[in-house]
């Protein structure tokens, strides 16, 4: 996933989040993602990626 369909999905809470795994303050995501560091990539991708399978299990799970 590129930095700007990263962008493009950022929820609220998902630097917070990326802050708590990766030992830093949310500031420092912030500044890391806008500087395309690797490990916050990562980490934010991790979390978009678990957050839309985790939403479409749900449903899934809720409907039938």
């Amino acid at each position: 996933m590129t930095s700007e369909q990263i962008k493009r999905k950022i929820e609220v809470g998902d630097y917070i989040l990326a802050s708590k795994l990766l030992n830093i303050t949310p500031e420092n995501v912030r500044a890391r993602f806008s500087r395309e560091k690797v490990d916050v990539l990562k980490a934010l991708e991790a979390i978009i990626n678990n957050r839309e399978k985790f939403i479409k299990k749900y449903q899934k799970k809720i409907s039938g």
